[in-house]
């Protein structure tokens, strides 16, 4: 009795133990599920801390037999599911030689080399499609459909990973292959390019690359020793199989070669590994003795065939053209590159800087500016050579020289002369407005207009801008007629094409910045130098139907009366700036007129009573002084005039800069007459 007691009694406690642990089963395996979404965001973090989120989270069991110190940047930004967890895990472990296993819900965390013994997944196929895209270990199976095994497995051997497992095994006539899925994935693709038809009387050629891309010469083997359809039914061969055929011998389809025949049924199948930069080309045995030189020529380095050639210039600056083609090459680089990413477009067969594409030179061109002689130092192939040197036979062509005609003038205007010069007197000689912005408006010319002013935003602080197309003689006498006009200057000036010339009509003035008294009570003073004058900048540029565009910034700057006190006993004059910035458009020859910027003076007048103003002592009761108010507007001419050829332009740009004497009467100044004709006649071309 008291044995079956005991019997019942240890009877319920396994009971209760099964129904425990069978409970906490149930509970552990609540945690996991194959459906779950984790976004990964760890940055710099140790790698045991992402492992044990994903414990937390997707409920794996982890269990590791290394010891974790890496620290590791893990971010998706997308939610994952657990495979897709794993397979990012393992991409992150393989760099540090380690793989991470999942059995069920269990992760286990091995050396890599370890793993492949593990319960690891098992596939096979042929194709890509069979191999899991992820970064696991697993062990795949490739069965070989026309090649021998034993053979395959020893071709690309070299190929293989140093942690691969990699085996055939005659009886299927398969390799297997224990590696990260990715890894397999690389010899998978090899493998098709190798198991074609013909491939058991075909042979194989491992090449490794130093210089070209493999990637790049796989394509550009294929493409070459591809054999046209067309081709093929009209002559059997390519151009390529009947170049080796009459450099081996040819026979009849009954005869034989002692360096053999190839045959028509075999091609040439070329695979890139890009991992090893290695090429495997499958093919006819002869075939590959050729595939070799042209590898062979492909595989070159560069430096081998840098020469270094000197172009002189003749017109461009060394330096500035130097700067100009090297950005040129570099963002080449990066068109050819973003193409060949985005398109998929074969580009150099390049590495370390070989290459061939016309538009990818910039690791193969190397330039320097040798300024002394102006002349560009360029280390380069002949062949890269040959294609810079037309871009720098077209940047070096002479530049495009205007020759600007400019006459200043300054009109004082009488009581009739207000607000503004009115250059509405021209309009019946045709006045073209331009408003400043290039755009030409023509005026009318109207009788009614005489003594119309310009309009309010014609004036304003930057004055006006004409383009006169009428006689510009006829101009000057209208203006003359109207007020006292004085020519302040009269320069030639010459300029390339958008480059700055600038006139300078004036004198440097110094004035008291700064003052200070030393210890000694000495008194320190500050001295600046300040241009008061006129001063004129033009930079024109040319188009080639003869339109020149003109940006004209004047500036008009003179002392004043008044002071401003800087020190206790020190005053400083007080100068007083006219400037304006416009852009016009004129054709080759046309006169611009840049009006409205103006000025008051003080002006002492001396008047007197004729014959008794003159008498000794008392005429002094016969005369008065008073200080009028003059108001004066400058007026800038220019013409410019286009060439191409520089001995007519020097010459006459000489002769007229020097001559800036004033002139206040036109009628009776030939000089200024024939140089106002000047302004409207074209230099010799």
């Amino acid at each position: 009795m008291k044995t079956k007691k005991k019997i019942c009694i240890i009877a319920a406690l396994l009971i209760t133990v099964c129904l425990s642990a069978a409970q906490a089963g149930e509970d552990d395996s609540a945690g996991f599920s194959e459906d779950v979404q984790i976004t990964l965001n760890f940055q710099d973090v140790p790698v045991a801390d992402v492992l044990d989120y994903l414990s937390e989270e997707a409920g794996f069991v982890v269990v590791s037999d290394v010891v974790l110190t890496e620290r590791v940047t893990v971010v998706s930004k997308k939610p994952l599911d657990a495979d897709e967890v794993v397979s990012l895990i393992n991409s992150v472990l393989a760099d540090m030689d380690y793989a991470a296993v999942r059995v069920g819900r269990t992760l286990k965390i091995l050396d890599i080399s370890r793993a492949k013994y593990s319960s690891i997944p098992v596939s096979s196929g042929s194709e890509l499609g069979d191999v899991p895209e992820t970064d696991e270990v697993i062990t795949h199976i490739i069965p070989i459909k026309y090649a021998d095994a034993v053979k395959v497995k020893d071709d690309i051997a070299s190929l293989i990973s140093e942690q691969a497992d990699f085996t055939s095994n005659e009886a299927s006539n398969s390799i297997i292959i224990t590696d990260t899925a990715s890894n397999i994935r690389r010899i998978v693709k090899i493998i098709q390019a190798l198991d074609t038809r013909m491939a058991s009387i075909a042979s194989v050629k491992v090449f490794n690359l130093v210089y070209a891309e493999a990637d790049n010469t796989a394509d550009l083997i294929n493409e070459v020793f591809e054999q046209d359809t067309q081709e093929e039914g009209r002559r059997g061969r390519n151009p390529f199989e009947r170049m080796m055929r009459s450099r081996m011998g040819d026979r009849d389809d009954n005869g034989s070669s002692g360096a053999g025949v190839i045959s028509q049924n075999i091609k040439v199948r070329a695979a890139a590994d890009e991992d090893t930069n290695t090429v495997v080309v499958s093919g006819p045995s002869d075939t590959l003795e050729i595939v070799a030189e042209v590898i062979e020529k492909i595989d070159k380095n560069p430096a081998e065939e840098r020469s270094f050639f000197v172009y002189k210039l003749k017109n461009a600056k060394a330096a500035n053209l130097k700067d100009v083609l090297n950005n040129l090459f570099e963002k080449m680089e990066d068109f050819n590159e973003d193409d060949r990413e985005s398109s998929g477009r074969r580009g150099n067969i390049r590495r370390g800087g070989s290459g061939s594409s016309e538009t990818d030179l910039s690791e193969e061109v190397y330039m320097e500016a040798e300024e002394d002689t102006n002349s560009l130092i360029i280390m380069t192939s002949q062949e890269n050579y040959d294609k810079i040197k037309p871009i720098i036979d077209e940047l070096d062509e002479p530049v495009p020289q205007v020759l600007i005609k400019v006459l200043i003038a300054e009109v004082a205007r009488n009581d009739d002369f207000e607000l503004g010069t009115e250059f509405s007197v021209l309009s019946g000689k045709g006045f073209v407005d331009t408003d400043g912005d290039g755009t030409a408006d023509s005026l009318q010319a109207d009788s009614e207009l005489y003594g119309t002013e310009f309009l309010p935003s014609d004036l304003g602080d930057g004055g006006a801008v004409k383009i006169l197309e009428g006689d510009l003689e006829f101009a000057f006498k209208a203006l003359s007629s109207i007020g006292e006009m004085n020519v302040l200057s009269r320069p030639y000036i010459l300029t390339s094409n958008n480059q700055t010339a600038t006139i300078n009509v004036g004198k440097e003035v110094p004035f008291i910045t700064d003052t200070r008294t030393t210890e000694t009570g000495q008194t320190i003073n500050t001295i600046q130098y300040e241009d008061i004058g006129i001063i004129l900048e033009v930079t024109p540029v040319i188009n080639d139907e003869g339109l020149v565009t003109m940006d004209i910034a004047p500036e008009i700057s003179n002392t004043t009366t008044e002071t401003v006190p800087i020190s206790e006993t020190v005053d400083a004059t007080v100068f007083s700036k006219r400037s304006s910035e416009s852009r016009v458009a004129i054709q080759d020859g046309q006169t611009i007129v840049i009006g409205g910027l103006m000025q008051d003076d003080d002006k002492e007048v001396n008047k007197k009573v004729p014959l008794l103003g003159d008498i000794p002592i008392l005429g002094e009761l016969f005369k008065s002084r008073e200080i009028q108010k003059q108001k004066t507007e400058l007026l800038i001419f220019l013409t410019p005039h286009v060439a191409d050829r520089n001995e007519n332009l020097m010459k006459i740009s000489e002769n007229e800069k020097t001559n800036s004497e004033s002139i206040s009467e036109i009628d009776n100044n030939p000089a200024l007459k024939k140089h106002i004709k000047n302004m409207q006649s074209k230099p010799e071309k």
